[in-house]
């Protein structure tokens, strides 16, 4: 995965714990200088590191602060990329997709980034948190999903209830 398509992933994850209201709270808190509540709970501490998993927060010794590094990633990526409209970005109008490919091999491209920026190698998802992460992308997150699950780039638990990376590239 490219450093580019890394980066986008975790913002795509950073808005979907921003959209978190217990999340924003917390973000909220560390941000503003008030730090995370201590001891946080269970569910504050889950989300303290889901932060931290994403790029977002550390922990040093002292409590959580925001990590710097995600947003100069995320500078550099924008100042390095160029305004190419060639390959697969010439179905985006930035991050947004805005008409899937007619030719399978263009679709299976497009799908293939799009499930690259919202799901992780052994990430797990409900299907409301990827239909959050792939919003962001287009509001027709049924057939964004069906389309991954079609192509074999996403795996739908037997029950239907969770999603997670499969086995084609």
């Amino acid at each position: 995965m490219s450093e580019q398509q890394n980066t986008a992933g975790q913002w795509i994850q950073v808005a979907a714990g921003l959209k978190n209201p217990s999340m924003r709270r917390l973000l909220g808190a560390v941000l503003s200088g008030q730090g995370a509540p201590e001891p946080a709970s269970k569910s504050e501490r889950k989300d303290l590191e889901r932060w931290a998993s994403i790029g977002l927060l550390r922990h040093d010794g002292s409590g959580w602060a925001l990590d710097d590094e995600l947003l100069e990633k995320t500078l550099a990526s924008a100042s390095a990329a160029k305004a190419n409209r060639s390959g697969i970005r010439r179905f985006f109008d930035g991050h947004r997709l805005q008409s899937l490919p007619a030719k399978p091999a263009d679709r299976h491209e497009v799908v293939l980034y799009l499930r690259n920026a919202v799901i992780g190698d052994g990430e797990e998802l409900r299907e409301e948190q990827l239909n959050e992460r792939l919003r962001v992308f287009h509001p027709d997150v049924a057939l964004l999903r069906r389309y991954m699950v079609d192509h074999g780039l996403l795996q739908r638990a037997a029950d239907g209830t969770g999603y997670r990376m499969g086995t084609v590239s």
